[in-house]
């Protein structure tokens, strides 16, 4: 552990952990995937989310992706089951990509371990794992509560014809439905009022991306951290940008089989 706590000291796993993952990596992977699959807090055998850090990070170090494989979709599938309870469905708007941001981010976290500008963030994890994923969940939550607060007025879809520029709205529909394959260009007169209410329609973090992308014409993601792009806008990762505009051209494509 490199990681410190507020006041300066190194982050310590309570003596049970420790002791608990000491007796982990000693087990055989046969005996490991049995206890993976235990639920039940009061059993002698479950593992406690720090274990499940810890084992994700030595297969990382040691190149052990079959490690990695067996630990990590059960940690996430825990996390997963912990936001269905508190980031519910109704409880917020769109709680189901919220969610998926939130286990995009701890997957990250996993990713970039050992590297980057915070090297040691999973320390915390690794020792105070229900504190530290309840942090990343609220800042999740509260950057979307502020997303949805920011004025929408600067990615709005163009004005329907006859308002603003002359064509802006037809070559706005031409990019999104160019890219998303949806309409042919003869179907445009006759599907264009339809096909923009189906993008107005979309989740907001959805239509949101749609726009950005697609209409306004803003990267996915960029190397260069001053560059602007849809993420930044979005404060979130490009994969979940991508994510979200997947979302919502399968969505779309649904909307051409309805016509």
């Amino acid at each position: 552990m490199t990681n410190t706590e507020s006041d300066g000291a190194l982050y310590e796993r309570p003596l049970a952990v420790e002791a608990q993952i000491d007796r982990a990596v000693r087990l055989s992977r046969s005996d490991l995937q049995a206890r993976l699959l235990i639920t039940d807090w009061n059993d002698p055998g479950y593992l406690c989310s720090e274990s499940f850090v810890h084992l994700v990070r030595e297969g990382r170090r040691a190149g052990d992706q079959q490690l990695i494989s067996a630990v990590l979709p059960v940690l996430l599938g825990r996390c997963e089951a912990n936001l269905l309870v508190k980031v519910p469905d109704g409880g917020v708007p769109d709680a189901a990509s919220l969610r998926q941001e939130i286990l995009e981010n701890l997957t990250d976290l996993f990713v970039a371990d050992g590297t980057g500008d915070f090297p040691d963030e999973l320390d915390f994890y690794e020792c105070r794992f229900n504190k530290a994923f309840r942090a990343l969940r609220i800042d999740a939550v509260r950057r979307d509560a502020r997303r949805r607060k920011r004025s929408i007025a600067m990615v709005n879809l163009p004005p329907s014809e006859g308002a603003g520029e002359p064509g802006a709205y037809e070559d706005a529909f031409a990019r999104v439905s160019e890219s998303f394959r949806v309409l042919p260009t003869q179907e445009w007169d006759v599907f264009r009022e339809p096909f923009m209410k189906a993008i107005e329609a979309l989740p907001a973090d959805e239509r949101e991306a749609v726009i950005l992308v697609h209409v306004l014409g803003y990267k996915e993601e960029s190397e260069d951290p001053d560059e602007e792009t849809a993420a930044t806008r979005c404060n979130c990762t490009g994969r979940t940008i991508r994510n979200r505009l997947t979302r919502a051209a399968a969505k779309l494509s649904r909307f051409k089989e309805e016509l």
